[in-house]
């Protein structure tokens, strides 16, 4: 059944991002016996228990099997990405990114995957371009601390602009392709299918709103971070992030309606130092057991359509393969992202710092 939907909601999410494309740390202690400095290869994501579940998941497995020395950086920066490719200095071999980035530079910071050796038959149709595969499934969620809000706590995403209603401290996501736009434009009233082109003005009326109680947060550890001190009241925050706080005891709950689910993806820096190692690994890592086994540890739906992982009562709580979940939810459009992100981090910029 989860297969089933992931598969149906994935391909919708991927269509708009196939037209596109058609268009367009320190050492982890992975090592392997025999491991030596010619065999070597540099993982990047974005930190946390995210990172460490990864790590344990898929990289230190496979660079026992292949005899492989590991080193791990993050978090995750476009920028600095570019800026190797630039200089001619990569050493990043595999990152971990968000789907609309690799799509926007596929051949130019981003190399073409060697599909010979990943196989894509057993990702969800629309996931895959040229220079990026998924790994995981995500949503950015509403979480509220239930300890305060009790017997009426928030249901959506639009109550979160209900200050009246639900008074207390906001937190949101810093960046443009955060979220926080899209949900604005749901909190206003925006129908989930008419959402994009997004209309800045109007997200950026509705966010006003709400300006006063309003903070951010740049990175997910930060948010992570955020409600464990229970720094805010209700957030807009990775289901991953949120899951791992309650896990260590944080008094927050989701409503789920309305979340916004996206897909992450792995890619390798153009000119990346070890190629082929890397095309080895993302095919290791998006197989069905190490998905399955990833999955375990983070409450992320697995993109292999053979993988049946086992979950605990916590985890099958904030997993974003529950068929009610997905339903309840709508895709970031990864293709609109990629061709508008400098733009519409220019017009986030002028309203965080107006």
């Amino acid at each position: 059944m989860l297969v089933t939907s992931r598969g149906r909601l994935l391909a919708a999410a991927g269509a708009a991002l196939t037209l596109l494309t058609a268009a367009c740390g320190g050492s982890d202690g992975s090592e392997g016996s025999g491991a030596s400095a010619d065999k070597k290869l540099t993982f990047t994501s974005y930190g946390s228990g995210y990172q460490q579940a990864q790590a344990d998941s898929w990289l230190t497995p496979w660079a026992k099997r292949e005899g492989v020395t590991t080193v791990q950086d993050q978090p995750t920066d476009y920028a600095k990405i570019k800026t190797m490719v630039d200089a001619g200095r990569v050493t990043w071999d595999v990152v971990d990114t968000e789907p609309y980035f690799p799509v926007g530079v596929c051949g130019t910071y981003a190399e073409k995957l060697d599909f010979t050796k990943i196989d894509k038959s057993k990702f969800p149709p629309g996931t895959v371009s040229d220079c990026a595969v998924p790994d995981a499934m995500y949503s950015l969620v509403l979480v509220y601390n239930k300890d305060k809000y009790g017997a009426n706590p928030p249901t959506s995403t639009a109550d979160f602009f209900d200050t009246a209603k639900f008074p207390g401290k906001r937190l949101a996501p810093g960046f443009a392709s955060g979220g926080a736009i899209e949900a604005a434009l749901i909190g206003d009233g925006v129908a989930k299918d008419q959402l994009y082109p997004l209309d800045y003005d109007r997200a950026f009326r509705k966010l006003d709103s709400i300006k006063k109680d309003l903070t951010f947060w740049d990175t997910s550890a930060q948010s992570q971070q955020a409600l464990e001190s229970k720094q805010a009241d209700m957030a807009l925050i990775w289901s991953g992030r949120a899951y791992m706080a309650a896990k260590n005891g944080a008094p927050y709950k989701a409503a789920w309606k309305d979340n916004m689910l996206a897909y992450a993806v792995l890619m390798v820096p153009k000119g990346a130092p070890h190629k082929d190692l890397a095309m080895s690994f993302i095919a290791y890592a998006t197989g069905a057991e190490p998905q399955a086994t990833f999955a375990e540890k983070q409450p992320y739906a697995p993109i292999n359509i053979d993988a049946k992982p086992q979950l605990d009562d916590l985890a099958e709580e904030w997993n974003t393969a529950r068929d009610d979940i997905q339903q309840a939810g709508y895709f970031q459009d990864a293709a609109w992202w990629g061709a508008n992100m400098d733009e519409a981090t220019k017009r986030w910029t002028a309203w965080t710092t107006g």
